[in-house]
């Protein structure tokens, strides 16, 4: 982005709440405000093309990187931070705006220097990562040219300084502060630092703001990857070659190959759901798969379609199993002619093109594949999902045979309901801002708002977590709300697809009808191009429904109209501020 293409997108028209933000440095941060502020615009954008939420950056004092901290944490609970550690800031000694004498053993002494100011640094942050989002870039300056060493050489002193650094921000990573990675290219511009205050290139300060507003505004990570199987996890055709004559290792020249099977493996131990569309004979792919020697668990592989239609069909039916939307999947595959077929007849698929010829190509995919489906963090949930989801595979194809009340009294299913303001829960984060077919209004929530929402007296958060004979699905459902008289607002509701079809929606709002007492419930509809399922669920408390507004359900409505429940129902208040009447 050209930092008048920043200028004017920071400029254009805004609606919804402002997204706050303090940036924190100890330099003039000019240039890389406004390309910050362009970028959180960017992503805080709605799905539906309507205007952005403004984004608002607040910096502080200049050489106060501490400071700067101090003053934000104290201004505003929850408020994101965005972080930038300098070698000024460790000591000024280390600036290349500020002159000092060479004093004896200045080496040791800005050695405990450092050391005290990152361990205050440290304390600090990490005090405050468990209430708010904190991001955090380090240096991108050059040391000063008076530290000794040959230029081919790093000194002791160098080292020992990065040492520090890097300790310093290991510990802040494992404490939840989301450290950016090294942005490639050069970064530092003396002329403007002596000019200005501001040490950045202009191109390298928009590749920093777009590298911090990602770690502040994750995007929506992708759910399934749908991949070819010739000379794609394996090098060779299946069919021609035979299930014995099939490679991925260094020796048979098809390591390429092998680093793909790995990345399958680390999508699999994230959750990631994987899906195989071949235009094969099933018996050879069974026969390979079954091979030992895979760098991935083949058994993670589901559903497997092996036949000669269309690839794009196979990626519909993989999509229904799953449960999924098929913009939530990502389809890889060797032939550029199936790759152009799924992209013309499922263009909200993302399509991309294995080249084993290309080493270098190949790696480039690969890496992009880990960010379309990179996460935050790695829930229980998460590595449940390929389990859970054949097992809803199970559910569906047992209710073809049976009559749906006999199917659901005979699930031994058991719901456990949690209510809940404080902490975060991760997983009810996840769930408000990536579930779409069971949602009640679309609505996406920013990590700050819902801190806030979570401390402000009167809030309510239930989150339910499911099993059944098939086994467990774990948390699966989140409704958030708060109390007003004897009328409970949910401004949010949410149910993984995973979990349709066990009347879990209706057992939520029966314990929410008995654990708070309420006489009605107010939800706040709003239909989506995606949540016709919350739709059919409401249709049945309400009938026809409007395409948005306030719903009123009263108790007796409810229990009038609600469908029987089989579950056995679990309640379990965790926190104790909050008072729960029977």
């Amino acid at each position: 982005m050209k930092l008048r293409e920043a200028l004017l997108a920071v400029e254009r028209p805004a609606g919804g709440p402002v997204y706050r933000l303090h940036l924190c440095c100890g330099f003039e941060p000019l240039h890389l405000g406004t390309f910050l502020k362009a970028h959180l615009r960017a992503r805080l954008a709605p799905e539906d093309g309507s205007p952005s939420r403004p984004a608002e950056v607040l910096t502080g004092l200049f050489g106060d990187l501490k400071g700067n901290i101090d003053r934000a944490i104290a201004a505003e609970a929850a408020s994101p931070l965005a972080v930038l550690v300098d070698w000024a800031d460790i000591d000024p000694r280390l600036g290349l705006r500020e002159g000092y004498l060479l004093e004896t053993d200045i080496e040791g002494s800005i050695l405990a220097e450092a050391l005290t100011r990152l361990i205050q640094l440290e304390q600090v942050l990490t005090s405050a990562a468990s209430g708010r989002r904190i991001v955090m870039a380090l240096p991108s300056s050059p040391l000063p040219p008076w530290l000794p060493g040959l230029p081919e050489q790093s000194s002791a002193t160098e080292l020992q300084l990065r040492a520090l650094l890097y300790g310093f921000s290991a510990r802040c990573a494992a404490a939840g502060i989301r450290v950016a990675s090294p942005v490639p290219g050069p970064a530092y511009d003396l002329r403007a630092h002596l000019s200005s205050g501001f040490p950045l290139r202009i191109s390298y300060a928009d590749a920093l703001a777009a590298a911090l507003a990602a770690l502040l505004v994750p995007g929506v990570p992708k759910k399934g990857l749908v991949t070819d199987l010739d000379n794609t996890v394996w090098m060779g055709i299946v069919g021609e070659d035979g299930p014995e004559n099939v490679h991925w290792a260094l020796e048979q020249d098809a390591r390429v190959h092998g680093l793909y099977q790995q990345l399958l493996a680390g999508l699999h131990a994230q959750g990631t759901l994987l899906g195989i569309a071949s235009k094969n004979d099933p018996r050879p792919v069974s026969e390979a798969l079954a091979r030992p020697g895979f760098l991935f668990p083949t058994s993670a592989l589901f559903p497997v379609e092996t036949n000669w239609g269309p690839k794009s069909e196979s990626i519909r039916r993989i999509a229904a199993r799953w449960n999924i939307g098929l913009d939530s999947i990502v389809f890889v595959d060797d032939s550029p002619l199936e790759v152009a077929e799924v992209r013309q007849s499922l263009p909200e698929v993302e399509c991309h093109l294995f080249s084993a010829s290309d080493p270098v190509a190949a790696l480039e995919l690969i890496n992009t594949l880990r960010a379309r489906f990179a996460r935050d963090r790695v829930t229980d949930e998460d590595r449940l999902r390929a389990a859970s989801l054949r097992q809803s595979a199970e559910l569906v194809d047992a209710a073809k045979d049976s009559d749906p009340e006999t199917l659901l009294s005979a699930l031994d299913a058991r719901i456990k309901l949690a209510f809940s303001r404080n902490p975060l829960d991760p997983r009810a984060f996840e769930l408000l801002n990536k579930t779409n077919q069971f949602n009640l209004n679309g609505e996406r929530w920013e990590e700050s708002r819902f801190r806030r929402f979570l401390a402000t007296p009167g809030s309510l958060l239930c989150v339910a977590s499911y099993e059944d004979r098939f086994g467990p699905l774990g948390k699966i459902a989140v409704a958030a709300g708060s109390m007003d008289g004897k009328i409970l607002r949910l401004t949010s509701w949410v149910l993984s697809c995973r979990a349709f079809s066990r009347r879990i929606e209706f057992a939520m709002l029966e314990a929410l009808f008995g654990h708070t007492g309420a006489d009605a419930v107010e939800l706040d509809w709003k239909t989506t191009p995606k949540n016709n399922a919350t739709r059919h669920a409401l249709s049945v408390l309400f009938g026809q429904l409007p395409d948005q507004g306030i719903l009123l359900l009263s108790r007796t409505q409810f229990t009038e109209r609600c469908p029987q429940v089989y579950a056995a129902r679990q309640m379990e208040p965790l926190d104790p501020s909050i008072e729960l009447s029977e």
